[in-house]
């Protein structure tokens, strides 16, 4: 995996050329956040909230893949290219990704005590198999999101030619993604540290491929094995 070439699909922009559904992708996260405290305020059970929160999420997928379409089509042509390198890639990515977060998380202060919101109370055994089902698609829906806002938008639209300019973007926008989680951890900052390191990570990867399917697919690997990978264990465990 030493030339990576291939895979590159866009240039690296000399100047920023800002398009409507750029500022679109940016209201994503604000919007996602309101959807969640307004979904908290009309139901009280949180497994209405949830997925009130992946239908909503789900609906934000299906617009950008049909505003992006042109560039996931053409970055698919291109992460083709090297089908073998760029899946061998994504595997390996998905585990390095998870065990960064795990060890920078087990070295954070109070880590013990800091457990991410996406992993409260919600017993499976009391929910339909098909709408638990389509909960767990919430943080799968998620990784297009994210990874269409910090890694094309915030991360290569901006990445004009300038060595300075290039490096505090890319350590800007991976503190940004780790701080757009600070409610996952119920308000504790120094926890988001672990997603500033996963940004930071899913950020390299994207410069060096030049390729939203890399980390996409990375992103999306370990969303899956974390929430649809636990809900379907738990339902074979439960039969």
């Amino acid at each position: 995996m030493s030339n990576f070439k291939v895979v590159h699909a866009e240039a690296f922009p000399q100047q920023i050329q800002w398009q409507y559904r750029d500022t679109f992708v940016l209201l994503l996260s604000p919007l996602i956040m309101l959807n969640g405290w307004l979904a908290s305020l009309l139901f009280s059970q949180a497994t209405q909230i949830a997925l009130v929160d992946s239908i909503f999420r789900g609906g934000l997928f299906l617009v950008l893949c049909y505003l992006y379409k042109e560039m996931l089509i053409r970055h698919w042509q291109y992460f083709n290219r090297a089908s073998l390198k760029s899946w061998l890639l994504v595997i390996v990515g998905a585990i390095v990704l998870q065990g960064l977060i795990s060890i920078t998380r087990a070295f954070l202060p109070m880590h013990h005590s800091v457990n991410p919101i996406e992993e409260a109370p919600i017993d499976p055994q009391t929910i339909a198999f098909i709408p638990l089902l389509f909960i767990s698609l919430g943080p799968i829906f998620t990784a297009l999101i994210e990874d269409i806002v910090f890694r094309y938008t915030l991360l290569h639209k901006l990445f004009v030619p300038k060595i300075g300019i290039r490096i505090i973007l890319v350590l800007l926008n991976s503190i940004l993604f780790g701080l757009i989680h600070y409610h996952n951890f119920d308000g504790h900052l120094i926890a988001t540290v672990s997603f500033m390191v996963a940004g930071l990570f899913l950020n390299v990867v994207y410069l060096w491929t030049r390729n939203i399917w890399h980390v996409l697919l990375i992103h999306m690997l370990n969303n899956a094995v974390l929430s649809l990978g636990a809900v379907i264990l738990l339902k074979l465990f439960a039969l």
